[in-house]
Formats: C-alpha cells, structure tokens, sequence
C-alpha cells in the first residue's frame, strides 16, 4: 500500500494531522543525508510494529511532501493506525 507523508522538521516526533489523504509527522531529525528519512521509516515501522525494511521511500526523497511504499495488509494497517498517539486516524484505502 501506500501513504502520502507530510515531514515538518525542528519538533519533537508528533502525528499532527491527517487531511484524508497525507499524514503530517513532526521529527527532530534534521534533513541531512536521509536523516529524516531514516527517522520516519524508524517511527513508522515502531507505531506499526512491523520491520523498517518493509517501508520505502519511493518519491520525495528530498522534499517534505513524500509517498511511501508499506508493506503490510490494508486491513492490518487500517487498525494499527488507529493507535498512533495524538489523534485517531480513518482508515486509508490501497
């Protein structure tokens, strides 16, 4: 499946908001060589509780705005997602 991102830099990791179609992601982690990058796939991949090495970066690599490639059940995702901390997410279709 896959997610659209949006990274905000300089704040502390946060799941901010989700417009239905992009999740917003506050990290820490400055946007150098893949810094950032690295950070979502960690976050991701802890809140879903699946392996780093089943999220890709496939567009965005140097931009904020970023679709990512998971590799996970659309039906799984959608309950996990639901566990992030902040707020409660919908579900998002493949």
């Amino acid at each position: 499946m896959k997610l659209k991102v949006y990274i905000k830099i300089g704040r502390k990791y946060e799941i901010l908001d989700w417009d239905g179609e992009e999740l917003t992601i506050g990290i820490n982690t400055p946007p150098v060589k893949g810094g950032a990058n690295t950070k979502l796939i960690e976050i991701l991949s802890d809140q879903l509780s699946i392996s780093k090495s089943k999220i890709t970066v496939i567009k965005g690599h140097a931009s904020r705005h970023k679709v990512l490639k998971i590799d996970i059940d659309t039906e799984l995702f959608n309950n996990l997602i639901t566990k992030f901390p902040k707020i409660t997410l919908p579900s998002i279709v493949d």
